[in-house]
Order: C-alpha cells, then sequence, then structure tokens
C-alpha cells in the first residue's frame, strides 16, 4: 500500500466518523490531506504535483456543479477532490468511481430506511432525464442529506482492496 493510498484511507474514516457524529466534515482534515499530499507528490516530482493539482481542481469543478443541484455536499466535494488529488492519476479515476457507486448503493439503502425510496427514485428520475435529453437538469424538490463520506470511505477501501487484484481485473483509464 502506497503512503497516499494509507493517508486517504486513514483521512477518509475521520471524515465518515465526523460526518455521522456532527453531519460536516472539518476544513482542517481537508487541508491537511491536501497538504500532506500535495507534498508527498512533489516528492515524486514537480511534473505530479502539478498533474494531481489539475486533479484537485477539476474534481472541484465538477463538485460544485454537483453541490449546485443539491447532489453531494460541499464538505464531500472538498474531501473527494483532497484525495484524488493525493492518490493521482490512474488511481483517482478508479477511486472516484468507487466512490460514486457506493454512493449511489448508501443512498437507495439510507433513503429505504428512511422510507423515502420513492421520492429519491422520483428526485433522481428529475435529474437525470433532462440530462439524457441534453436539457438542464430539473432542481430537487425536497432533498435527504446523507453522510456521504461514508460512501467516500468505502470508496476509498475499494480502491485499496483492487490494488491487490491482478492488473488485468483492475479498474484502469
Amino acid at each position: 500500500m502506497t503512503p497516499g493510498l494509507a493517508l486517504v484511507l486513514v483521512a477518509c474514516l475521520l471524515a465518515a466518523a465526523s460526518d455521522l457524529r456532527t453531519r460536516r466534515i472539518p476544513n482542517t482534515l481537508v487541508i491537511g490531506l491536501f497538504v500532506c499530499g500535495l507534498a508527498a507528490n512533489t516528492a515524486a516530482g514537480w511534473q505530479h504535483a502539478l498533474f494531481d493539482l489539475a486533479i484537485v481542481l477539476l474534481v472541484l469543478a465538477v463538485g460544485t456543479f454537483a453541490f449546485s443541484f443539491k447532489l453531494i455536499g460541499g464538505g464531500d466535494v472538498k474531501l473527494v477532490a483532497a484525495a484524488a488529488g493525493t492518490l493521482g492519476f490512474p488511481a483517482a479515476g478508479a477511486f472516484i468511481l468507487y466512490t460514486l457507486l457506493c454512493g449511489g448503493v448508501f443512498g437507495l439503502a439510507y433513503s429505504a430506511m428512511r422510507g423515502r425510496l420513492g421520492s429519491t427514485v422520483a428526485n433522481l428520475r428529475a435529474i437525470a432525464l433532462p440530462i439524457f435529453a441534453g436539457a438542464a437538469p430539473a432542481r430537487l424538490q425536497t432533498g435527504m442529506a446523507m453522510p456521504y463520506a461514508l460512501a467516500i470511505f468505502a470508496g476509498a477501501c475499494l480502491t485499496a482492496i483492487a490494488r491487490g487484484f491482478p492488473p488485468h481485473l483492475r479498474l484502469s483509464w
């Protein structure tokens, strides 16, 4: 396991615990992950650091778009961006994909536990169908916030597990 992956796992675990307890992800945790990840990537060369900084900016841009539609919280966006930057390319792509898959599964399970599965599916339909038709997505009617840092931690765990797979079974970009 690389030091960057270990750093991401620890930070995401702490963020998940905080998100469950207080429904917030501390900025100090995210900034610490970003700075330590940038320092670790700088040790591999300034090109790696610049490329990983570009990953952070790209994830922040896409995440801000998702945040504007109340699909994800601001702290979650910052945590995913810092973790993706720390992991670097190509692990960041796998991490984001695993996180999205875990978020979908956790979201459906969370809404089913709260008795809101019908409204969650209606919200998904209201957002997804216009996007697939090439139109602007609709805004959510009444959203239900879930502790998404759990999905981010699960995505980090799956990224760590997948690194142990033979190369032909790994997710690659």
